[in-house]
């Protein structure tokens, strides 16, 4: 549950994110109103959970995808982005921190996603650190998208001490 503050800037500013997805969603929307068929998206920033005193923080990675997989381009046939190129994306990410075998998926579901398109993403030892999927489709209606986009959040402390990655 999001945690509310007693002296908010205005109402709409009263409740702390417990997710970075409703801002991605917004700036997604706002990229797709204004004839961007191909938008990718991510943020790192932190989540609040919790109530009263018992607030915790977690920086987390989260990121949004939709329309084509590639640019336009005449050599191949264009694709829409799905649930997988999500899961590819997170597990690009994350093999840059950790071997293979250190993080996996499981089928799960979550209010916000699409129940035959969602994951948990999983520590070896079996903790959940985050989620990969499509927007549930009566969500993409409400929101006025006409096409669900694949959406991710990985809390980065469970990367933290890991090797870093260098290009």
């Amino acid at each position: 549950e999001s945690p509310r503050l007693k002296n908010p800037i205005s109402e709409d500013m009263a409740v702390m994110r417990s997710s970075l997805w409703p801002g991605l969603i917004g700036a997604l929307r706002y990229n797709v109103k204004s004839q961007k068929a191909r938008v990718r998206i991510f943020e790192i920033a932190p989540r609040y959970q919790g109530r009263g005193r018992t607030v915790t923080e977690q920086t987390v990675v989260a990121g949004a995808a939709v329309g084509p997989v590639d640019p336009e381009q005449w050599g191949s046939p264009r694709r829409g982005t799905d649930f997988f190129d999500g899961k590819g994306d997170v597990e690009a990410v994350l093999s840059s921190y950790a071997p293979a075998g250190a993080f996996n998926f499981q089928a799960r579901t979550h209010p916000a996603l699409h129940p035959g398109q969602s994951a948990a993403c999983l520590t070896a030892d079996g903790r959940a650190i985050g989620w990969v999927g499509t927007l549930h489709p009566a969500l993409a209606r409400r929101l006025e998208l006409d096409v669900p986009p694949v959406l991710f959040e990985v809390s980065l402390e469970h990367l933290a001490g890991r090797k870093q990655p260098h290009f």
